[in-house]
């Protein structure tokens, strides 16, 4: 990440704090890096220094406008007006790890199968008491995995899968 991204996001996540809206801005700015970053092209649009900042601005408020928070769009125009629009993906980045610390911390569950709701909640819920924060977890079906689950949670990985289980004693039986 760079650190024009990461002062913009701090900025952004202050105000967040301050309207106390910290996951509303984060469901927004989530939103924002969906559409921008559907086809690179659109970030080329608002990068181009010959089409006017209002066309570009324009294009923002039909984009968004009652779909994020005013602020928000407030924000993404500061960004074009100030030709820092190319940065968005790191302020996006940025923003979300703000959020994940602030809020608690959002990880990924690996299994080769599909779990139920109420597993992934229990999975939260241990996860959650060993980190000290609130955890959420989203699904990840990885077929290489034989069979248990696998927990990352930004650079910590859980590792509970039998593929690791039998790694370890392969690494045990050769170290004998």
């Amino acid at each position: 990440m760079s650190v024009i991204g990461d002062r913009y996001a701090e900025s952004l996540f202050d105000l967040a704090k301050e309207e106390n809206k910290v996951t509303q801005y984060l469901d927004d700015i989530k939103l924002v890096g969906e559409v921008l970053g559907s086809d690179p092209q659109i970030v080329q649009f608002f990068n181009h220094v010959l089409i006017e900042n209002e066309k570009k601005i324009q294009l923002l408020d039909q984009s968004f406008k009652g779909n994020v928070d005013q602020y928000v769009l407030n924000f993404l125009k500061l960004l074009v007006q100030s030709r820092r629009i190319r940065y968005i993906d790191d302020i996006i980045k940025s923003y979300i790890n703000l959020s994940n610390q602030y809020l608690g911390i959002e990880g990924t569950i690996y299994t080769p199968y599909k779990l139920t709701d109420q597993q992934i909640q229990d999975i939260e819920k241990a996860i959650s008491k060993k980190e000290n924060k609130k955890v959420t977890l989203k699904l990840s079906i990885d077929s290489s995995l034989l069979g248990g689950i696998k927990v990352q949670i930004a650079n910590r990985i859980y590792d509970g899968t039998i593929k690791n289980k039998v790694e370890m004693l392969k690494k045990e039986l050769l170290r004998k």
